[in-house]
């Protein structure tokens, strides 16, 4: 790996992904970075001036979903913009080989998840008090772990697939996943999940859950053998 090469084409993603931003897409609708990450902020900012917690939760877990979501699909937001202008064709010009090429989108991502986690954090200070603050920990450590693990998943499809057929699977692959957990939610007994989630948050190493440890372990080795993953992808593909 070339640390020069990687930062060039890091530079070039970020440049893609401000582009889209600034740029109309195809059918009309702009699609402004900026929105995306002052979103969470506003529905934090108006679940605490409502101050009622049958709308803290559901408006809490929406911030956290759309946190996930965003920052997992940074990487398809490049394919996207690529596949729009046609400039993918280009990047077998880009001063750095194809494996460095990959690792600067992988860092992209990564740094994306790594805003998320700060805004879940902040958004969680917006919006609950003291006294359930854990609730706002464990949110943040819930987009630490869960947006890396998707972007793994995400990624590889972004360089196997042309991007509008990336895009579908990616959305599929979320709806199967939101599903299951929604199968689960709906036929395992509520007394068996309390006695789950009680299991999974009491146990402790240290200050932080041991699921929680775990959890970064899974994320960290996924996101390392999509990259590997994804580099076989791309060096085989033809631009």
């Amino acid at each position: 790996m070339d640390s020069k090469q990687i930062g060039k084409a890091f530079r070039i993603d970020i440049y893609k992904v401000l582009a889209w931003g600034n740029r109309k897409s195809v059918n009309g609708v702009g699609g402004s970075v900026w929105l995306l990450v002052s979103l969470p902020l506003i529905f934090a900012i108006i679940a605490r001036i409502m101050g009622n917690e049958e709308v803290m939760d559901p408006m809490s877990g929406a911030v956290t979903g759309m946190l996930v979501f965003v920052s997992a699909m940074t990487g398809m937001i490049v394919f996207s913009y690529e596949d729009q202008t046609g400039s993918g064709k280009l990047n077998g010009l880009l001063p750095a080989t194809r494996a460095n090429q990959v690792v600067g989108r992988y860092v992209l991502t990564l740094i994306a998840v790594a805003i998320a986690v700060v805004l879940q954090a902040v958004c969680g200070l917006i919006m609950y008090t003291p006294q359930r603050m854990n609730v706002a920990v464990g949110l943040t450590l819930l987009v630490l772990i869960v947006a890396p693990i998707l972007a793994s998943l995400y990624l590889p499809i972004g360089y196997r697939f042309p991007a509008t057929k990336a895009m579908g699977y990616a959305l599929i692959l979320l709806f199967v996943i939101g599903a299951l957990m929604a199968v689960v939610a709906l036929t395992v007994p509520d007394a068996v999940l309390s006695q789950v989630i009680t299991f999974v948050t009491g146990a402790k190493l240290g200050p932080i859950p041991w699921v929680a440890i775990i959890g970064l372990i899974v994320a960290v080795v996924m996101y390392i053998l999509s990259c590997r993953l994804s580099m076989h992808i791309y060096e085989r593909k033809e631009l």
